[in-house]
């Protein structure tokens, strides 16, 4: 019996179909990759939650600044980086992550917790530190750089609505390979109210960790982007609905 083999036009008709299969799974693949992102970001802000409250507790409640100066070099609240560091250029910095005041109660053996997965996209993407180092800010009007406050600064009507973490990011314009020409998108480690440090990477969405430790996704404030690198979605929090300084005894 003669085996009868595809036709040309079988061939194309069979290429073709398989083509918009492709095109109607690769949306819903995208989809599901962004969604399980997402998850897995929100997993990290609650061991985040996790951490902070455990370090608070070891410290009467004060939280952390974000840095201090220490011999041979600066104490961030993510790690230890010495002098030399800081002055040998971005994407070459280095720091010791064990060393972050946080650090103990993460004990994380890599920067899982510390990293979101959905931040690394190609928008023009600047390294600070040689590989992946931290990409959710903590409330700045908690955690600054000369001390911190109180947890129970916080009046009990707002913890739902207090931050505490976001996902975090910043635009660079001034730090090679960015330039004014070249704006690039960095991790960054705090976030403060009306300042584009809030990174809205999943879907137009940004996790939030808030002060009763719960973890939302919440929109940008209309027309936050910034400018200078718009499909970054850098932005920031509506201030309708979320709080960033204590509101203490009212």
């Amino acid at each position: 019996m003669q085996r009868r083999g595809f036709t040309l036009v079988e061939l194309l008709v069979s290429i073709a179909i398989i083509g918009i299969l492709a095109a109607l799974l690769v949306p819903a693949v995208m989809a599901a990759l962004g969604v399980a992102d997402q998850t897995a970001c929100a997993s990290n802000l609650r061991e985040l939650a996790l951490a902070t409250q455990l370090y608070l507790k070891d410290n009467r409640g004060l939280f952390f600044p974000l840095r201090t100066s220490e011999t041979g070099g600066v104490l961030w609240y993510y790690g230890f980086e010495t002098s030399a560091s800081m002055t040998a250029g971005e994407g070459n910095r280095t720091f010791d992550r064990t060393r972050g005041r946080l650090y103990p109660y993460l004990q994380s053996p890599d920067a899982t917790i510390e990293v979101c997965p959905a931040f690394y996209t190609a928008f023009g993407y600047k390294p600070k530190y040689k590989g992946q180092w931290w990409t959710y800010g903590i409330n700045y009007e908690l955690s600054n750089f000369t001390c911190g406050r109180y947890y129970e600064e916080i009046n009990p009507r707002d913890v739902t609505r207090t931050v505490i973490f976001a996902d975090a990011a910043q635009v660079n314009t001034w730090q090679a390979p960015a330039s004014p020409s070249n704006p690039m998108a960095e991790e960054w480690f705090y976030i403060q109210p009306g300042a584009r440090m809030v990174h809205f990477r999943h879907g137009g969405l940004a996790n939030v960790l808030f002060a009763d430790w719960h973890v939302e996704a919440l929109p940008p404030a209309p027309g936050s982007y910034n400018p200078l690198l718009k499909r970054a979605c850098i932005g920031y929090l509506d201030s309708k609905q979320v709080l960033f300084t204590p509101r203490v005894g009212q």
